[in-house]
């Protein structure tokens, strides 16, 4: 028995079939599928108001992470970071409800750690530990000091140490990279960034369609207007050079390939930094998830067309004599991983 949809394929003029295809899967798909998937964003993602473990854990990680680049800034400033330590005091306390378990949990440990090294970095300036000690019990502050070092806050290496990185395997490469937001003054050349490109080139993309598009900013005053734009480089001085990664929308063929570009961009930028890690420069990503305005300002700025989503900011630079960084530990691979046979 012929479907409804297959009798009017059979006696409709072509033309009319057409205009009716164009028609059904044009806007008005891509209008339900956004909807679609801005209805299951709002479900779940980790509001201040969230109780679900998960959701909290993210918080956690969020404040941690705030905390982490503080005590790793060159210019370390005592009693910083008041309103994450209030943040982060909120949901560890909600998280040790949530979760039996939680001294067992990667993000709670590396809250501790965290904390820890706070305290440790302002031995000498006691006077300035009194908002943090306001916010947790003397207990926590005792575990926070037990926890190994590397569970979370900093850790810090010399750029001799970055100097074979072309020589490194694979798995020793990924191991060793970390975002580095503070970089040498020695000035950086289109030329040195040419060969990471090309070798993030081979990232795969759907169909082989290479939708990802590069703008490498040198010139000073595009960069601090870009990243003031940005907001998530405040207090750092100015990198080197800003890369810009967009995802060109006119290599996609249907309404549901709308968000590829993130995927195929977030792949090139993931090789990209490896690349550049190889190379021996350092590099950090930044988000580009904006509001309206700003985003509106960024494609005013650097002359960005609709028909591109932005998908990336990577800061590069040459490594400094030593570096400071975020811990950033990651969770175990079970926590994420769900076999099914």
């Amino acid at each position: 028995m012929t479907s409804l949809k297959d009798r009017l394929k059979e006696t409709l003029p072509q033309p009319i079939v057409s205009l009716g295809k164009r028609i059904l899967n044009g806007y008005p798909s891509l209008v339900m599928a956004s909807l679609r998937e801005a209805c299951y964003f709002n479900k779940s993602y980790a509001r201040d108001s969230a109780k679900g473990v998960l959701q909290l854990e993210a918080r956690m990680m969020y404040f941690t992470h705030q905390i982490e680049k503080g005590l790793s800034h060159k210019q370390f400033r005592y009693g910083f970071g008041k309103n994450p330590l209030k943040n982060l005091s909120v949901v560890m306390d909600k998280y040790r409800k949530a979760d039996p378990v939680f001294m067992q949990r990667t993000p709670y440990l590396s809250a501790l750690a965290t904390i820890g090294e706070y305290v440790r970095k302002h031995e000498g300036h006691e006077q300035t530990l009194a908002y943090l000690t306001s916010l947790f019990s003397p207990v926590l502050l005792r575990e926070a000091q037990e926890i190994p070092h590397d569970e979370g806050g900093t850790l810090t290496f010399s750029s001799k140490q970055k100097e074979n990185n072309s020589e490194l395997s694979f798995r020793q490469l990924n191991e060793n990279r970390h975002s580095i937001r503070e970089f040498s003054e020695k000035p950086l050349t289109y030329s040195e960034i040419q060969p990471a490109i090309e070798m993030a080139m081979r990232t795969p993309s759907v169909c082989n369609r290479q939708p990802t598009r590069v703008r490498v900013i040198l010139n000073r005053d595009l960069i601090a207007k870009a990243l003031e734009l940005q907001g998530g480089f405040k207090g750092y001085a100015m990198p080197p050079a800003l890369m810009l990664l967009t995802a060109d929308n006119r290599v996609f063929m249907a309404p549901q390939e709308h968000n590829e570009g993130y995927t195929d961009g977030g792949l090139f930028g993931m090789n990209l930094l490896l690349a550049l890690e190889e190379q021996g420069l350092a590099a950090c990503p930044l988000n580009t998830m904006f509001r309206n305005g700003p985003e509106k300002a960024t494609r005013k700025l650097l002359q960005i067309p609709s028909n591109e989503v932005l998908v990336m900011y990577i800061a590069v630079g040459h490594f400094p004599m030593q570096c400071t960084t975020c811990v950033s530990r990651r969770l175990p691979a079970e926590s994420i991983v769900t076999v099914i046979e």
